[in-house]
């Protein structure tokens, strides 16, 4: 398998605001968002979570292997998590935005103790494990993902909080977000001066950081 440590910030920038940790290739039309901007036969994987590349590996084999309910699937492995025990201290800084605590994390643990997909941020109002009123945010990601994901979780659960559902939450949220993060620099398809004519080479060049080969 190969393996492309790539700059996760620079794609959310620029490319698809909802890359996570890991992704491969994927042009399945009933696939939430998906990769078809990574080539056959590769993985990569946001360079800010590299320590994390076995268990990441481990994880995205388990999704690719469900074949019926992923909710099923998902509430089995949460289970299996549980059994693990209490997680070791993860909290790293607290704040207090809009009436609401927040939450600074350490991702790799509540992935290896609470949440096997847990990345980005998150907040009370989608997951049951973390306490009333509260977001967290990772900060596994490049110092300059935090604000933009925390806007994006605040309005995401204002709109959760006044009844809209998740799927429709999380759309005006990633639109709010990207608001943010062309504030910072960021630029999308369709934007003016979004640039056109690159080569594959030259986009995958663009994004790439490091390869590496992982056997299993």
């Amino acid at each position: 398998m190969k393996i492309a440590y790539v700059d996760g910030y620079k794609i959310r920038q620029t490319l698809d605001t909802d890359f996570g940790a890991i992704h491969s290739h994927s042009v399945k039309p009933t696939q939430y968002s998906p990769k078809f901007f990574i080539p056959k036969g590769e993985t990569w994987i946001d360079h800010r979570f590299k320590k994390e590349t076995a268990f990441l590996l481990k994880e995205e084999a388990w999704y690719k292997s469900i074949t019926q309910s992923y909710h099923l699937a998902r509430k089995r492995r949460m289970e299996e998590l549980s059994k693990a025990g209490a997680p070791p201290a993860f909290i790293r800084r607290k704040t207090r935005a809009q009436g609401l605590n927040v939450m600074y994390v350490d991702g790799a643990i509540i992935r290896k103790h609470l949440d096997f997909e847990f990345v980005c941020g998150g907040h009370d109002l989608v997951y049951d494990y973390i306490p009333t009123k509260t977001i967290w945010v990772d900060v596994t990601m490049d110092p300059r993902d935090l604000p933009p994901v925390l806007l994006h979780e605040m309005t995401e659960r204002e709109l959760m909080a006044q009844g809209m559902k998740y799927e429709s939450a999380h759309e005006f949220a990633t639109a709010t977000e990207r608001l943010m993060r062309r504030a910072q620099g960021g630029i999308y398809q369709g934007d003016p001066g979004y640039p056109l004519g690159l080569t594959q080479k030259q986009f995958i060049k663009k994004y790439v950081k490091s390869y590496a080969t992982h056997k299993g």
